[in-house]
């Protein structure tokens, strides 16, 4: 019997039709990068970014993400700041080894709150709204203990897991081909508990595929500290070059600065106030403007190029300056600087997050006693021109106090004005008044006017405790204030001046001020590392030192060094006395230093005063007919006439 040809041939297509589709599975992927996939399949949502639909990259976000997938490198570096996307990057890779090439894949964030709160603000939208991550997502409503927070499974294989670092156990019982390490920095120092370093926990985790990926990506913290930093030095510290506009000329994007005479820079009004309008971008090879309207032609044509040896670890330094955004425009960074730059804590910060870069203490940078003595400058009286208020900082010590003399100007420029001693048996009453008829003294200007001490810091730790209190309260309404220094706390540096209001401390509820004395020592080396101002130019935060101050002085400037100690895990920096060192002048310029911010929380601005003395001088304390006598500090009960040699007073008994 003949059957219908449609029947013979039925077997024969459905043989066809099984063997393409098994051919379909079998076959592997085609070769993609993780920029092609990322700007073919995945989609931004609405809960993590501004604008939502297709992702389309950056340049220099391509080099990074295709560092991820190429088979030639194992490690991966990403030394970043805040605002170039790279949360979108790794994102990305998570995308790509679920869908692309299904892996199991390990994410570690620097606590368990951190990688819940990632899995639910990025993972979870992101299997939501791209489709080939839904495919194989199953159903998001079904409850199974495959399908948590914290790990996940899915149809095609693969897997993810999220843990937080400071997890002891997080890392058990775990093998992943792909380890994504993000924000390595704001690890807990101690490492995972008894488990040991993180890093490396988490990396064993791979030891058994042979084409494994480790990506470490965060924002620095420390300069010699910093664990991202680490990594970076130990890559091939790719950089991303861009061509000037202008002359073709490839070069890296810098922040500009006094020592460099390209990059980033903006213009200063007369008063030497900085101008973020002004921002441009000067070309290192030419000297040709720039300006961030030309960057995105500049990111096209730009390319990643490694500065070191590669030994199959890419490593890749991005920072703000490269970013397209609107909110990461050059003149909203200079803006931005302008306003952190003499804060020490909120310039870590802005060198963190902004430039990408560890932050160096100033206190690890080299000074000498001899650079600052070459500084010495002369000025017409004991007072400078520039200045409109002056503080004092008190140091008692067993048998003598130390004082330093501040004067202040517009935009904190200091000078000082006299570093001296008094000597005696503290606890009688002739060194005391001494000290009181030295804190009533006109201090004076070239022309004549005279100025009283505005406010003084009295140290009242260790030393005659409360013979310092029974002075100071007498004195509360001259702005005597009893000091000590606080505690240090592990990762944290407090304010200078407290944010509490003392305005209320009378007599009965007389405490002494607590000091935040490592953020004012912060502050005090930053402000010495300092370059001097241009002639006729504003030297903000610049200090100025008189000449007849001897090496011992600065000696005792730079007595102390930043050390790194350890509690409860967390790594942090107090400064410390150095072994066979005195402090006195150091810890006496910080107190006037202090007395300055107690007047500013009072309501003190600086500026304004400024502003009002240069157009009515007459607001300063006229000198007297006769030049006042002046306590000699030396020799109880004698008294020396005023100098008659401009802008020199005595250094007694200094002492290295």
């Amino acid at each position: 019997m003949n059957l219908p040809s449609t029947v013979k041939t039925a077997p024969k297509q459905q043989f066809s039709s099984a063997l393409r589709k098994a051919r379909e599975v079998i076959q592997p992927p085609p070769v993609m990068s993780l920029s092609q996939w990322a700007n073919t399949y995945a989609v931004l949502s609405r809960e993590t970014s501004a604008q939502t639909g297709k992702f389309r990259s950056y340049p220099y976000q391509n080099g990074i993400m295709d560092a991820i997938t190429d088979p030639r490198i194992t490690y991966i570096s990403v030394m970043k700041s805040a605002r170039v996307g790279y949360t979108k990057i790794l994102d990305h890779g998570v995308g790509y080894y679920l869908a692309h090439d299904p892996s199991p894949i390990l994410v570690v964030q620097p606590r368990v709150e951190d990688a819940e709160d990632y899995s639910k603000t990025e993972i979870a939208p992101m299997l939501r709204d791209t489709p080939v991550l839904a495919a194989i997502s199953g159903n998001p409503k079904a409850k199974s203990s495959n399908q948590t927070i914290l790990k996940k499974t899915f149809t095609n294989g693969a897997n993810l897991t999220l843990v937080g670092a400071n997890s002891p156990g997080g890392f058990r019982r775990i093998t992943c081909r792909i380890i994504l390490f993000d924000e390595v920095d704001g690890y807990p120092a101690g490492g995972a508990g008894a488990e040991g370093d993180q890093i490396a926990l988490g990396t064993k985790r791979s030891e058994t595929f042979w084409n494994r990926k480790i990506v470490l990506g965060s924002t620095p913290t420390v300069k010699g500290i910093s664990r991202i930093e680490k990594a970076y030095l130990d890559s091939d510290q790719r950089r991303f070059f861009v061509p000037c506009p202008h002359c073709g000329e490839y070069q890296v994007l810098e922040w500009g600065g006094k020592d460099k005479p390209y990059g980033i820079k903006w213009e200063k009004d007369s008063s030497g106030i900085g101008l973020p309008e002004t921002t441009y971008y000067l070309c290192r090879h030419s000297g040709c403007v720039i300006v961030h309207s030309d960057l995105p032609g500049m990111l096209v044509k730009g390319e990643w190029r490694a500065t070191a040896p590669f030994r199959s670890h890419a490593g890749f330094h991005i920072w703000t300056g490269y970013s397209p955004h609107a909110n990461a425009a050059w003149p909203q960074l200079v803006a931005e600087w302008l306003r952190v730059k003499d804060d020490p804590l909120m310039r870590q910060t802005f060198i963190n997050t902004t430039l990408g870069e560890p932050y160096e203490d100033a206190g690890d940078m080299a000074l000498s006693e001899r650079s600052l003595a070459a500084r010495a400058e002369i000025w017409p009286a004991e007072v400078p021109d520039g200045a409109v208020i002056l503080t004092a900082g008190v140091d008692t010590q067993d048998h003598r106090f130390e004082i330093t003399v501040t004067a202040w100007g517009r935009n904190e420029e200091c000078w000082i004005v006299a570093h001296d001693m008094i000597l005696g048996d503290l606890e009688t009453e002739e060194p005391w008044l001494r000290l009181d008829a030295y804190l009533k003294q006109i201090w004076r200007r070239a022309d004549g006017r005279g100025f009283t001490l505005a406010a003084v810091c009295h140290d009242s730790g260790g030393h005659h405790t409360n013979k310092v209190y029974e002075f100071s309260k007498e004195r509360i309404g001259r702005k005597i204030w009893a000091i000590k220094g606080e505690s240090a706390v592990a990762g944290k540096r407090t304010p200078v001046w407290p944010t509490r209001k003392v305005t209320s401390r009378t007599k009965s509820t007389f405490k002494p001020v607590i000091l935040g004395v490592n953020s004012a020592k912060d502050d005090i080396r930053h402000r010495l590392h300092l370059s001097p101002p241009d002639p006729g130019q504003a030297a903000a935060a610049y200090i100025h030192f008189p000449d007849f101050l001897d090496l011992g002085y600065y000696s005792q400037l730079l007595a102390e060094s930043l050390v790194t100690k350890i509690s409860g895990g967390q790594k942090y920096r107090v400064w410390k006395l150095r072994p066979g060192r005195a402090n006195e002048a150091l810890d006496c310029l910080v107190y006037a230093y202090a007395a300055l911010k107690g007047l500013m929380h009072h309501g003190l601005r600086l500026n304004a005063l400024a502003d009002a003395i240069q157009k009515a001088p007459e607001r300063l304390i006229p000198a007297p007919a006769e030049p006042e006598e002046k306590t000699d500090l030396s020799e109880p009960g004698a008294v020396i006439p005023v100098s008659k040699k401009p802008g020199k007073r005595r250094l007694s008994q200094m002492l290295p």
